[in-house]
């Protein structure tokens, strides 16, 4: 009797839930949050717990208790995770000023006319640009139908004995990466190319390519036929990123990163974004994108914010006139010079 009694005033000290609000008890989403992010060791979690129970304490509403969490991301610094709740997303979205803003904008909605939409140009001096876009997709077998779509690009476009290659992923806003890295697996071999860390760097998986498609801690994503493109291993590779590659567009940077060869340019892709993320579901109505890991290239350097270029060129974007565009011009002049 007297255990029991100890039990009860333990679960009443340490519940912060005044009435049913969500369809788990607060406190379970919390404890998953906090022992779960990878930012989970840059907070002062006593300071955290009470301004949380608080919080929780004088919420009125579901919409209340879910901006509770949102505070929690917040100290966390984490921008990259989302809780649904009843199809309504929360999260820490990044704040901007005007000026940022006027720049950001406009790139955004690129972005999102883009998606799913995978362009091919043919430049002068045999120089192809590839760009890759955010792959938002609807249900897993259309993961496949668009890996071989760009893996056929680059072996089209391979097989004319081409200079080098300009992956564009100014536009890519993220989704799913499988695609992405199985598409472009032609200009990697076979080869380790990223790993994922938990936040003392202890690698949690590996990220390879096997014959054409891409394997990420041991499953493999997608079935493509290997191709004998092994030339295309070396090839000149130019990267081009910017403020809106974001999430998978961010990974995708990372997975060039030490490859023979390659050489990034643009701006640094979106600061937050360089998390490998995971759906955790509660319930038919509560779930999680969350980020948990980071993500390292395969010579083990760890991303934490954003993937720099090694030439950087702020603004000058023309994704009209390709021969206008900065960043495509500089991109195209490596090439020619290797």
């Amino acid at each position: 009797m007297t255990q029991i009694m100890i039990l009860i005033v333990l679960t009443l000290l340490f519940s912060t839930e005044t009435f049913p609000q969500l369809p788990v008890h607060t406190d379970s989403l919390y404890i998953f949050i906090k022992s779960n992010s990878i930012h989970r060791t840059s907070v002062d979690w006593q300071k955290t717990d009470s301004a949380f129970q608080n919080c929780v304490k004088s919420a009125t509403s579901p919409d209340d208790t879910m901006n509770c969490f949102v505070r929690v991301l917040e100290a966390l610094n984490d921008v990259h995770s989302q809780i649904w709740l009843n199809n309504k997303v929360y999260g820490n979205y990044p704040r901007f000023d005007d000026t940022s803003l006027a720049i950001l904008t406009p790139l955004t909605k690129k972005s999102e006319q883009m998606t799913n939409v995978i362009s091919c140009y043919e430049l002068p001096d045999s120089i192809p640009l590839i760009r890759v876009p955010s792959f938002i997709l609807s249900d897993f077998s259309q993961v496949g139908h668009f890996a071989k779509a760009l893996y056929d690009s680059i072996i089209y476009y391979g097989s004319k004995k081409v200079r080098g290659f300009i992956i564009d992923l100014r536009l890519n806003g993220g989704g799913n990466l499988y695609p992405m890295l199985s598409g472009l697996s032609p200009l990697f071999g076979n080869c380790i190319v990223g790993y994922e860390t938990d936040p003392f760097g202890q690698i949690i998986r590996k990220w390879e390519i096997k014959d054409g498609n891409f394997i990420i801690g041991g499953y493999k994503t997608t079935d493509l036929p290997p191709a004998d493109m092994s030339f295309l291993e070396k090839i000149p590779v130019a990267v081009i990123t910017g403020p809106v590659t974001i999430s998978s567009g961010s990974l995708t940077a990372v997975a060039f990163k030490g490859r023979e060869n390659t050489v990034f340019i643009g701006e640094p892709t979106a600061d937050g974004y360089t998390t490998s993320n995971g759906f955790f579901q509660f319930t038919p109505s509560l779930f999680l994108n969350f980020a948990t890991t980071y993500v390292a290239d395969r010579n083990l350097t760890i991303y934490k914010s954003a993937v720099d270029p090694d030439i950087f060129i702020y603004t000058g974007d023309d994704f009209e006139n390709l021969s206008h565009d900065f960043k495509i011009r500089k991109a195209a002049e490596w090439i020619l010079s290797r």
